[in-house]
């Protein structure tokens, strides 16, 4: 699978999606993780993104990408969305459920796809704080399916 269809969260510091670091990439003619940052801002927290952001340059250029370097930043990826959307579930989403008598059971989260399972008092007003949170903390591009 190409490094584009991983549709993912790139930079977890700033929220920034894959999506958009092709985009700034291609339009922008950018060539340097320092390009990207001064651009969309990804890779100018944590640095933890910069990999990622280098193989994403390397995949706009056609170069070959080395096999390892793809499934590592896979995996951290992987790790640190989760991290990202269960911090933002308990940290920020869970004390505003509880007044409208919801809670948060369980979470997936697939690179921009986030299933978030709701139990007690499910409602159309919990569901909609949920996607508005999640995008808001995490990242504006989350597919977010409320169930």
């Amino acid at each position: 699978m190409s490094s584009e269809a991983r549709r993912r969260i790139v930079c977890r510091c700033l929220g920034v999606s894959s999506p958009r670091v092709f985009a700034a990439v291609r339009d922008g003619g950018l060539a340097t993780v320092r390009e990207v940052t001064k651009t969309i801002g990804a890779g100018g927290g944590c640095t933890l993104c910069h990999r990622e952001i280098e193989e994403i340059l390397g995949d706009v250029r056609g170069a070959p990408i080395e096999p390892a370097l793809s499934i590592e930043n896979e995996l951290v990826c992987r790790q640190e969305s989760q991290a990202c959307v269960e911090g933002a579930l308990v940290g920020r989403i869970a004390s505003r459920l509880a007044p409208l008598g919801a809670r948060v059971e369980g979470v997936a989260v697939d690179g921009l796809r986030v299933a978030v399972r709701l139990g007690g008092a499910r409602s159309e007003a919990a569901a909609r704080l949920v996607v508005e949170q999640l995008r808001a903390c995490v990242c504006a591009d989350l597919e977010i399916e409320v169930g």
